[in-house]
């Protein structure tokens, strides 16, 4: 009869960042209006969804998915205030 071998040590496994982003919060919404809350308080959406990836351990390219429409507009109309991309020339003179 063959062997069979159970390995039970689960130390090693890395689970998806999507999935602990879920277990903290019942749905995508709940974790944009998260953000959204933190960002309006801090002043920066950016750096909320920075802070939050660094706390928890989770890469920021893998939220993407998670962040509501609204919230990625404002968080692209703030890099582009900040000139971290390329955006629509608006012709807007400092103030």
């Amino acid at each position: 009869m063959p062997k069979v071998v159970v390995d039970n040590d689960m130390t090693n496994v890395r689970m998806s960042d999507e999935y602990l982003i879920t277990k903290e919060f019942n749905s995508s919404i709940d974790f944009s209006q998260y953000i959204e809350k933190i960002g309006m308080a801090n002043g920066s959406y950016i750096d909320a969804v920075v802070d939050y990836c660094l706390k928890s351990d989770i890469e920021i390219e893998s939220i993407k998915k998670l962040l509501s429409a609204s919230l990625k507009d404002k968080i692209k109309t703030e890099a582009e205030s900040l000139n971290l991309v390329k955006g629509a020339k608006t012709g807007k003179l400092p103030i």
